[in-house]
C-alpha cells in the first residue's frame, strides 16, 4: 500500500508542476514584446547594378519609416506597437555576396521578413536561402526568369511584371516609328536576358517585324566592335537589348562612333536608372525602356512618391520606386495582420494579400504579376487604371487602335 501511496503522491506533484508550469507558458499575449521587428535586405550599392541601389534603399527605408512615425506594427500578440527596424546589406551586384548577406541576416540578425533585389541573379540567390530558412521574401524581378530556375515556391515572393507581355510592348510601340521593322537583338546570359530574348523572337513575327540579328554574350562585355557590324550588315534598323547598365553604355558609345544609328532602341534594365542619362548625357536622347508604374496613376501618394525622392536625395526618380515602395508596404502589412512574428504566419498573410491584389489564383511562394498597390496588367501589357476591379481590358484593344506602350502610360490619351 505505501508504494501505491507513494504513486499516488507522485502523480499528484506531477499534476501540480504540470498546473503551475501552463500559465508560465500561457497566451501568447502573456509573453514580453520584442523591443524591434527585425526586417533585412540585401541591394546592390555597388558594381554593375548600382545604379538600382539607391532606388531600393530609399524605397524600403521610406516605407518602413512612415510605419516607425506611426510608433511601428501593432502585434496582437504583445497588444502593443513594435518599432519596424531594417538593416540592408550591400551584395555588390555578386549572386554569391547576396547568399552571403542572406545568410548573415536570417542567422545572425534574426530577421523575421526579408525584401529583395530587382535582378533575377541576385533574387534567385537570396530567395533560395530564404527557402532553406523558412523566412518569407518579397521582392521585384521578371517573373519568367525567376521562374525558370524553380517553378515552385514557398516562401519566395517575386511581386512584378510578366515578361510575356512587357515583351509585346516594344514592338507595338515600334508601329508608331517609319522603320523596315528588321531588329538587332542584344542580349546578355543573366535569366532575364536570355528569357525576354526568347520572347522578343517569339513575338516578333505576330506583329510583323523580322529578328534579323541577335547577338548573345557574357555579363560584363566590354568590346561591342563586331556584333554592332554584324547588325549594320544585317540592316536591323531597330535595337531591343536587355543588359546590365555599364554594358549597355559601352554598347551604345561604341554604336554611335561606329555611326549606326537606329530608328529607335530599347534598352531594358540598362536605361532605367539615372545612371544611363549621367553617363552618356545628350548621347541618351531617344533611348527607351518599357514602362510598368507612372506618377500619374491614380493612387494616393503616388503623384508624390518620386518628388519626395528627388527631394530627399537629390537624384532622378526612376519607376522602381514604386514596386519597392509597395513591396516594403506589402510585407509589413502581412507581419502586422499575422500578429506575430511567426514565419509561417506571416506567409500566410502574404497569400492572402497577393492573392487578393493580383486576382489570380494564388499558389503560396508563387511569382505573381502586380504589386500590392493595385495596379492591373492589361493585354497590351501596360498596367491599367482599374484598381482592384480586376478589370484588365485594355481601351485602345478594344477601340482597334495600337497601344503606344511606354511613350503613354495611360490608357485613354
Amino acid at each position: 500500500m505505501k508504494q501505491l501511496r507513494l504513486s499516488f503522491a507522485v502523480k499528484a506533484l506531477l499534476l501540480l508542476v504540470v498546473f503551475v508550469l501552463l500559465p508560465a507558458c500561457g497566451g501568447p499575449s502573456q509573453g514580453s514584446a520584442p523591443k524591434e521587428i527585425h526586417i533585412g535586405a540585401s541591394i546592390p550599392e555597388s558594381g554593375a547594378l548600382a545604379g538600382f541601389g539607391p532606388y531600393l534603399k530609399w524605397s524600403y527605408t521610406t516605407a518602413i519609416n512612415e510605419v516607425n512615425n506611426a510608433g511601428g506594427l501593432y502585434l496582437s500578440q504583445y497588444k502593443t506597437k513594435v518599432p519596424v527596424r531594417l538593416i540592408i546589406y550591400d551584395d555588390q551586384s555578386l549572386p554569391q555576396q547576396a547568399t552571403a548577406n542572406i545568410q548573415r541576416l536570417i542567422l545572425q540578425d534574426r530577421v523575421s521578413a526579408l525584401l529583395g533585389d530587382p535582378s533575377p541573379p541576385l533574387l534567385l540567390a537570396a530567395a533560395a536561402i530564404a527557402e532553406r530558412e523558412h523566412i518569407p521574401l518579397v521582392g521585384i524581378s521578371p517573373i519568367r526568369a525567376f521562374l525558370g530556375a524553380r517553378q515552385s515556391w514557398s516562401y519566395s515572393w517575386d511581386v512584378f511584371f510578366d515578361e510575356l507581355n512587357m515583351t509585346k510592348q516594344q514592338f507595338l510601340t515600334m508601329n508608331t516609328v517609319s522603320s523596315n521593322h528588321r531588329v538587332a537583338l542584344f542580349t546578355d546570359n543573366e535569366q532575364d536576358g536570355v528569357v525576354m530574348g526568347q520572347l522578343w523572337t517569339q513575338n516578333a513575327p505576330t506583329f510583323g517585324y523580322t529578328i534579323a540579328y541577335h547577338a548573345n554574350f557574357p555579363v560584363g562585355t566590354t568590346d561591342y566592335g563586331d556584333l554592332i557590324r554584324r547588325a549594320q550588315a544585317a540592316n536591323a534598323q531597330i535595337v531591343i537589348a536587355q543588359m546590365e547598365t555599364p554594358d549597355a553604355i559601352a554598347l551604345w558609345k561604341q554604336m554611335q562612333a561606329l555611326n549606326y544609328r537606329p530608328a529607335a532602341a530599347f534598352l531594358e534594365k540598362a536605361a532605367e536608372p539615372a545612371q544611363w542619362w549621367a553617363a552618356l548625357h545628350q548621347t541618351a536622347q531617344g533611348v527607351m525602356v518599357a514602362g510598368y508604374w507612372d506618377p500619374a496613376l491614380p493612387y494616393s501618394g503616388a503623384a508624390s512618391l518620386p518628388q519626395r525622392f528627388e527631394q530627399e536625395t537629390g537624384l532622378t526618380y526612376s519607376e522602381a520606386i514604386a514596386p519597392a515602395y509597395a513591396d516594403a508596404q506589402l510585407l509589413m502589412d502581412a507581419i502586422q495582420s499575422a500578429g506575430a512574428l511567426d514565419p509561417q504566419a506571416i506567409n500566410e498573410q502574404l497569400s492572402i494579400r497577393i492573392g487578393r491584389s493580383d486576382g489570380f489564383t494564388v499558389t503560396p511562394g508563387r511569382s505573381h504579376q502586380r504589386p500590392a498597390a493595385g495596379w492591373t496588367l492589361c493585354d497590351c501589357g501596360l498596367r491599367t487604371l482599374s484598381g482592384l476591379r480586376g478589370d484588365a481590358t485594355c481601351q485602345h484593344r478594344s477601340r482597334g487602335v495600337p497601344c503606344p506602350g511606354c511613350l503613354s502610360q495611360f490608357l485613354d490619351c
